[in-house]
């Protein structure tokens, strides 16, 4: 089995996310792996509807503090965390699109986001992964 150096792990707040930051630390310990953790704010609804500059720095300040916990998190199992802030209209093509600007071997990602309503609606980030994804993945419930 190859060895496991780098570990992607999507972060939005959620439990879900948080229990894949978890298992993400227990792996990289064990492995003498790092873990880059992203958020992704979303500069646009959609369709070209961009967001005020109001909301931008609501969701940019929500993501600095995601990311700032999640690192905190993952010091207490001694183990290398860089964090990513990336802006994107859609979650998952972006977080697809920086896959390929490193070289990871595992991504680990929470089953649900924040909203689960939103879900449905737009689609699911860690299913979205999983089907175009050429790296291994573990989704945490």
């Amino acid at each position: 089995m190859k060895k496991i150096k780098n570990i992607l792990v999507p972060l939005d707040g959620s439990k879900s996310s948080l229990k894949g930051l978890r298992l993400a630390s227990t792996i990289a310990k064990s492995s003498n792996a790092k873990i880059i953790g992203i958020n992704v704010v979303r500069y646009s609804l959609g369709f070209h509807f961009p967001v005020s500059s109001e909301i931008k720095k609501k969701n940019t300040k929500e993501a600095e503090s995601i990311i700032l916990e999640a690192k905190k998190s993952v010091m207490k199992d001694k183990v290398i965390f860089i964090g990513k802030i990336l802006k994107g209209e859609n979650i998952g093509k972006t977080i697809f699109d920086f896959l390929k600007t490193k070289k990871f071997d595992l991504i680990v990602i929470g089953s649900r986001g924040p909203n689960p309503g939103a879900e449905v609606f737009l689609g699911s980030v860690a299913n979205y992964l999983l089907h175009k994804s050429k790296i291994p993945i573990t989704i945490v419930k």
